[in-house]
C-alpha cells in the first residue's frame, strides 16, 4: 500500500472518530433498566474486535430473535458504542442485539475486515442456545459503510461458494438464515462509488474512503474493480437475497446509492421498504437517530416491516 494511500486513511480515521465522539455526546442514552447490556465482550485477541450485547431482563431465558448491527464510517472510522442509543430500541422490542466492532481501514483491507465480520457472527451463533438465540429469526442491520458489510454476509448466506472465492473463513455460512435486513443509507457497490458518472461518488471523502479500505490508490483502484478478483470486492444482489427496510436522506449523496439498490431489489422481486430522512433527520445516516420525532417514525416504520418476516 501507497504511503500517500495509508496516512490519508489514518487522518480520515481521526477526523471522523472525533466528529463521531460529538455526535455520541449529542445521541448518548443511558441504558433503560429492564435492559442488560454487556459492553466489550471480545470474539477475537485483537482490541476493536469485540461486540456490544443488549437483552431485556425478562427475557434472558427466553427464545428471541437476534438482531445483528455493524457500524458505518465510511470504512475507516465509527464508534461502536455511538450506535447504543439506537440498538436498544430493539432490545427493548425483545431483540436479542449484537453490535460488531471491526478493524478500521486501512489497518486492514476489504477481506481481512469481511473476515472479522464473519468471525464475530461466528462467535455470536456458537453461543446462540446459551443466549436462548431464535436462529431462524435473524435480522440484519447497518448504516453506511455498516450497509455493505450486510450485504456481503446476506450475499455470503445466498451464495455457499463466495466464501471459498474470496477466502474467507465462515463457519455457519451453511445455516446462516436471515429473514430481513435494516439499512441505512448504505455505501455499497465500490465500483459505483468511485465512478464520477455516479452520482453516490461525490459523497465527501468517498475516494480516500473506498482506497483505503482496497489499499489502493484511485487508478489502482478503478483498474481492480474491473477484474474478476475485484468484482468479487462488492456484493452482488441476487434473488437470494431477504426483504430489507432501505432509508436515506434528502441531503445526502449516498441517497443514489440506496435508489440504485432498491431498483436491483425491485427487478428481482425482493420485498423491500423505504423512509426518507427529511428535514432535521435529512443528514447522512441520521435516520438512525430516534431522539428526534422523525427518527422515531422511521423505528416505527422499521419494526412495522420486520414484523412481516420476523416471528
Amino acid at each position: 500500500m501507497e504511503k500517500k494511500v495509508y496516512y490519508r486513511g489514518i487522518a480520515g480515521t481521526c477526523w471522523y472518530n472525533f466528529t463521531e465522539a460529538l455526535a455520541y455526546a449529542l445521541t448518548y442514552k443511558p441504558t433503560p433498566e429492564n435492559v442488560i447490556y454487556n459492553k466489550r465482550v471480545h470474539y477475537g485477541s485483537e482490541k476493536p474486535q469485540y461486540i456490544n450485547t443488549y437483552c431485556r431482563k425478562d427475557l434472558t431465558d427466553v427464545k428471541k430473535p437476534l438482531l445483528i448491527y455493524v457500524h458505518g464510517g465510511g470504512f475507516v472510522s465509527g464508534i461502536t458504542d455511538m450506535r447504543n442509543t439506537y440498538i436498544q430500541n430493539f432490545a427493548k422490542a425483545g431483540y436479542y442485539t449484537a453490535s460488531v466492532s471491526y478493524t478500521y481501514a486501512p489497518k486492514k483491507t476489504y477481506k481481512e475486515i469481511i473476515a472479522e465480520v464473519c468471525k464475530a457472527v461466528d462467535f455470536i451463533l456458537d453461543a446462540a442456545e446459551k443466549n436462548k438465540l431464535d436462529t431462524e429469526n435473524i435480522v440484519l442491520a447497518g448504516e453506511s459503510a455498516g450497509v455493505y458489510f450486510i450485504m456481503y454476509l446476506a450475499a455470503l448466506a445466498a451464495d455457499g461458494g463466495l466464501a471459498a472465492k474470496l477466502g474467507v473463513e465462515f463457519r455457519h455460512n451453511g445455516d446462516f438464515r436471515i429473514m430481513a435486513m435494516v439499512a441505512h443509507c448504505g455505501c455499497v457497490d465500490l465500483n459505483r462509488l468511485l465512478d464520477p458518472a455516479c452520482k453516490q461518488s461525490k459523497f465527501p471523502d468517498m475516494k480516500m474512503m473506498v482506497c483505503s479500505f482496497l489499499g489502493m490508490n484511485y487508478d489502482e483502484a478503478r483498474k481492480f474493480l474491473e477484474t474478476e478478483e475485484g468484482k468479487l470486492a462488492s456484493p452482488r444482489i441476487t434473488e437470494g437475497f431477504p426483504p430489507t427496510f432501505f432509508t436515506t436522506c434528502c441531503r445526502d449523496w449516498l441517497r443514489y446509492e440506496g435508489c440504485d439498490m432498491m431498483n436491483e431489489y425491485k427487478a428481482l422481486g425482493i420485498d423491500y421498504g423505504h423512509f426518507e430522512g427529511t428535514g432535521i433527520i435529512g443528514n447522512h445516516a441520521w435516520t438512525i437517530v430516534t431522539k428526534f420525532e422523525k427518527g422515531r417514525e422511521c423505528f416505527e416504520k422499521t419494526m412495522e416491516f420486520l414484523g412481516k418476516y420476523v416471528g
